[in-house]
């Protein structure tokens, strides 16, 4: 079959038959992008005539790639080209060169071997580095510190960085300007101040040369062991494909043969960082390969891993050569409404390329508002909507999309609590998570103070341990026990006695507690606790003041404004238990036994029963991160106010053109049903909706006073 029988739109056809050369696809949502890269393949393979062109494509996850190998192996259109089309994932491949070149690597990716290598592999390493030793070295603080040394050492790699050509400080420095200069900002501030929480670094502001001396050193030489170990990360599979490559053309050595590609193409590229950057300029430089660049920077969302929209809507600057610029105008999913307030949304964005898309279905899908007093009616109100839309015979599929994890929190307890089937990736399990674990056993400790001084409870002991979910990190051994003995030399008799005697306290904590003002914090997020007086209140102090329990829950991995609150949102739900603490905790052990049991969404994968096949769940729960690439019957977005779309801590106008694409993913995954739910009242604060909906031309109802 020639490619005019292929039936494709004229953008589609414009791509595909594109002579040989660079050039940039723009594929907004629902576009058609999978099958145009196939046919692309094909199209150029016609063209070649008597060659037999090999193809090499990149997706962004196994999911999609799967997807795409399906597509060609059993679309009978692409029969001839399947033989010479190659698809994987960067990691994949990455491994793959990494197996050519190293006896028997080792993918290191579970947490216990993680820990292997920090405190037994690289001990030698950080043992030459004090402040590194200091930390590795206290047996209270060891596990969680070796998990966040191990992630900034993959940091720097994701962010470009090679470990072998930082000789000094200057050079650390240069590459940090090249990062900022590609708007990656954000990453690098949390870097440093990951380095600062850790106490690695203790200047203000932040030095180079300090990160340089005091982990950056370390860095190099870590790296360097591991891959004598041959120990490899996750992000190693790019990392060191990259360092043989480059050195492999620096040497003058290019593949032949079968081993050389003629093309290659790489799908969703907005999603890149600087390592797959890196890596994907080589490889087109040895096998002398033009690039083909398919993704949308209008869905740009994952800046949190080092993406930054600066690689797909500059690729001349980042790739070395000159790009022809395609776009799909076809929209196949969204209904005509959806599609045309999606596109006024997103057009107030001004680092984008504009595009004018055509709705290929003509029907309008129902859009809503949904405006409550307080997020408790709000939770009450969506959980009716979901019960209906699950009564509906044509059996819609539902998503609820949050802008954080948080929100979340309140349905599943919710939906659990009435046996109501849902899907949540795995990660979204915060109730199972060890964050929530400690949430629980602080708000024992809270409890326990109400009954008096006994003779089993001991007040130091759990002061202490209050003490050591304040910061992000325990306190040391050395400041934990310089506490405890001033605590016992104060006599106290309770543990409001023992946060009074912290409060006086000049001793050493978190540092040189100059003038006690760290002793002073410290007691005041204790006493507020302790001042608490229902199961919200104090929910939400541990929510505001003990860092601790973010940790496993919502870091800067998760995305950039990691320091949002986790349990915020649940403790507006707790406000419906007053002082019930038993309530409370049994219908929060019922949801965790539900949750217990729930497929990560990842997983959700039809499976076989004694009629032959079981569907999917059709409710899933879940933040507009995770909506990217997916599509639903029903969108409920939630808490669509103000402060959430976009986050409060979205300041600069690059991080609230980020939030606006965020919101736009979450929008167009709707086919029939897209609802807004949103709250006057938060907190005892009062939140207004979200400019978006102003933005895409949607009337917001008045608001309901509360009787």
């Amino acid at each position: 079959m020639s490619l005019s029988e292929i039936e494709l739109n004229a953008g589609q056809k414009d791509f595909c038959s594109f002579p040989e050369g660079t050039i940039r696809l723009l594929a907004p949502a629902g576009c058609g992008k999978t099958y145009s890269l196939l046919y692309r393949c094909k199209a150029l393979s016609e063209a070649a005539k008597s060659s037999r062109l090999r193809f090499l494509v990149f997706t962004f996850t196994r999911a999609a790639r799967d997807e795409l190998r399906d597509r060609l192996n059993k679309t009978t259109t692409f029969a001839s080209v399947a033989p010479f089309v190659t698809i994987t994932t960067l990691n994949s491949w990455g491994f793959r060169i990494i197996k050519q070149r190293v006896s028997h690597p080792r993918l290191v990716t579970k947490r216990n071997d993680r820990f292997f290598c920090i405190n037994n592999v690289l001990r030698r390493v950080w043992s030459n580095h004090a402040r590194l030793k200091l930390l590795l070295e206290d047996g209270r603080r060891i596990g969680q510190v070796a998990t966040e040394i191990w992630e900034l050492m993959q940091f720097l790699k994701s962010m470009g960085l090679r470990h072998d050509r930082l000789p000094e400080a200057k050079h650390f420095a240069e590459e940090l300007r090249a990062l900022q200069s590609c708007q990656l900002g954000n990453q690098i501030r949390a870097f440093f101040r990951r380095l600062e929480d850790l106490e690695l670094i203790s200047s203000d502001p932040p030095s180079i040369e300090e990160a340089y001396e005091h982990f950056v050193v370390f860095w190099t030489q870590a790296t360097h062991e591991l891959g004598q170990a041959a120990l490899f990360s996750l992000e190693d599979q790019k990392y060191w494909a990259r360092i043989f490559l480059e050195d492999d053309i620096a040497a003058g050595r290019k593949p032949t043969g079968q081993a050389r590609y003629d093309h290659i193409l790489v799908d969703e590229f907005q999603d890149i960082n600087p390592l797959d950057l890196a890596l994907l300029r080589a490889l087109a430089q040895i096998h002398d390969a033009p690039l083909t660049i398919v993704g949308d920077d209008d869905q740009a969302i994952y800046e949190w891993r080092g993406a930054t929209p600066e690689f797909i809507l500059n690729p001349e600057r980042h790739l070395g050569a000159q790009y022809t610029t395609c776009i799909l105008d076809r929209n196949y999913r969204s209904p005509r409404n959806i599609v045309e307030m999606s596109l006024k949304l997103i057009a107030h964005n001004r680092r984008r390329v504009p595009k004018n898309v055509v709705p290929v279905r003509r029907e309008h899908a129902e859009v809503q508002v949904l405006r409550h007093p307080l997020i408790a009616d709000a939770v009450d109100a969506t959980v009716d909507l979901v019960k209906q839309l699950l009564r509906r015979p044509d059996q819609p599929t539902i998503a609820l999309i949050g802008r954080k994890r948080s929100q979340i929190i309140p349905y599943q307890i919710v939906f659990a609590g009435e046996e109501i089937p849902f899907y949540a990736a795995e990660d979204l399990h915060v109730l199972l998570s060890e964050a929530f674990q400690e949430l629980r056993t602080i708000l024992a400790i809270r409890g326990r103070q109400s009954m008096g001084p006994y003779m089993d409870i001991d007040p130091i002991s759990d002061l202490l341990r209050l003490c050591d979910k304040i910061k992000r990190y325990p306190l040391s051994k050395k400041d934990r026990e310089a506490l405890r003995t001033y605590l016992y030399k104060q006599n106290v008799a309770d543990l409001r006695e023992a946060a009074k005697a912290l409060e006086r306290y000049q001793g050493p904590l978190k540092g040189t507690n100059e003038g006690g003002r760290m002793s002073a914090a410290f007691a005041q997020a204790i006493l507020q606790l302790l001042e608490a007086k229902t199961v919200a209140q104090a929910i939400g102090t541990i929510s505001d003041h003990f860092e601790g329990l973010h940790k496993d829950y919502g870091k800067s991995l998760d995305d950039i404004f990691y320091a949002d609150p986790p349990f915020l949102y649940l403790a507006e739900f707790a406000e419906r238990y007053g002082t019930d603490y038993d309530r409370f905790y049994r219908d929060l052990d019922r949801a965790m036994k539900t949750l217990a049991r729930v497929v990560p969404d990842e997983e959700s994968l039809t499976d076989e029963n004694e009629d032959g096949v079981v569907p999917k769940e059709r409710l899933h729960l879940m933040t507009a991160l995770r909506a990217k690439g997916k599509e639903f019957d029903a969108v409920i977005v939630l808490d669509a106010n103000a402060g959430i779309w976009p986050s409060r801590f979205a300041k600069e106008e690059n991080d609230l053109e980020q939030e606006r694409r965020l919101f736009y993913v979450a929008v167009t995954r709707a086919r029939k049903f897209l609802y807004f739910v949103l709250s006057d009242a938060f907190l005892d604060e009062v939140h207004q909706p979200t400019p978006y909906l102003a933005e895409m031309g949607i009337e917001v109802p008045p608001v309901q006073r509360l009787l």
